[in-house]
C-alpha cells in the first residue's frame, strides 16, 4: 500500500474519498434523525383549548290552591271537612212551596286563582223508606251562579228544576287568586204541588259540594 486514502467512485463518476462519504453519510443520518424529531413533537403535542363557562340560578315553589266559603250569618272558612248549614229554613215545607238561600265562595288568602262548579249533591235519609223515600223523590231543585246575594230569592230565575239529588246544568265560575273574586250560588228547594200524600213527615239532609281547581287557568 502507497499510504494514500482510499477512494469510491459515485455514480456521476466523481471519486471521493471514504472519510468524505462517511461523512456526508453522518451529515445524511443527523438530517433524517432531525426530522424525525420534528416530526415525532409535531404528531404527539396538541394546543390547549381555552375555556370559559357562565351560569344562572332559579328557586322554584309550587304555589297553593284553597277556597273557602261562607253563607248568611257566618264568617269566611275553609269548609273542606265540615259542612256549612245552608240556611234553606225549608222546615215544614207542604205543596208549592220553595226556599232559597246563598252560599259565596272565593280563593283563600296567598292561594292561585282557578275556578269554582257545584259537583255534586249527597241526600241522606234516616232510613230508606217512605215517608223519607217519597220526599226525596218529590223535592225539586234549581242552583246556579247570580250576581250577588240580592239576586237569590224563592223565585230567581235559575234555570229548570232538577231532582234534589241531581247535579243542575252549569258552568264553572272563574276565581281569581288571594280572595280577589267572589262566586255567588244561590239553591231554591221546591216541594210541588205534585207531591204525594205520603211525603208528610218525610226528612232529608242535602249536601252540595263545590270542587275548586287550578286547571284551565293561566296567567
Amino acid at each position: 500500500m502507497d499510504g494514500r486514502e482510499p477512494v469510491t467512485q459515485t455514480r456521476r463518476g466523481r471519486r471521493v474519498s471514504h472519510n468524505e462519504q462517511r461523512r456526508r453519510t453522518l451529515l445524511r443520518a443527523r438530517a433524517l434523525l432531525a426530522a424525525a424529531l420534528v416530526l415525532g413533537i409535531g404528531g404527539t403535542v396538541t394546543v390547549a383549548a381555552w375555556t370559559d363557562q357562565e351560569h344562572a340560578t332559579t328557586t322554584v315553589t309550587a304555589g297553593r290552591f284553597a277556597i273557602e266559603s261562607r253563607v248568611s250569618g257566618t264568617t269566611w272558612a275553609s269548609n273542606d271537612t265540615t259542612a256549612v248549614t245552608l240556611p234553606l229554613a225549608a222546615t215544614d215545607l207542604y205543596p208549592n212551596q220553595s226556599r232559597a238561600a246563598w252560599v259565596q265562595l272565593r280563593t283563600a288568602a296567598g292561594s292561585v286563582p282557578g275556578t269554582v262548579s257545584l259537583t255534586a249533591v249527597q241526600v241522606a235519609l234516616p232510613a230508606d223508606t217512605a215517608p223519607h223515600t217519597d220526599l226525596r223523590d218529590a223535592l225539586r231543585v234549581r242552583a246556579a251562579p247570580v250576581a250577588d246575594v240580592g239576586g237569590c230569592g224563592p223565585a230567581a230565575v235559575l234555570g229548570p228544576d232538577v231532582g234534589i239529588t241531581a247535579v243542575p246544568p252549569q258552568s264553572a265560575q272563574t276565581l281569581a287568586g288571594d280572595g280577589q273574586s267572589v262566586v255567588t250560588y244561590c239553591i231554591v228547594v221546591s216541594l210541588p204541588a205534585t207531591a204525594v200524600s205520603t211525603a208528610q213527615g218525610g226528612h232529608v239532609e242535602a249536601t252540595w259540594t263545590f270542587t275548586g281547581t287550578t286547571d284551565g287557568v293561566r296567567p
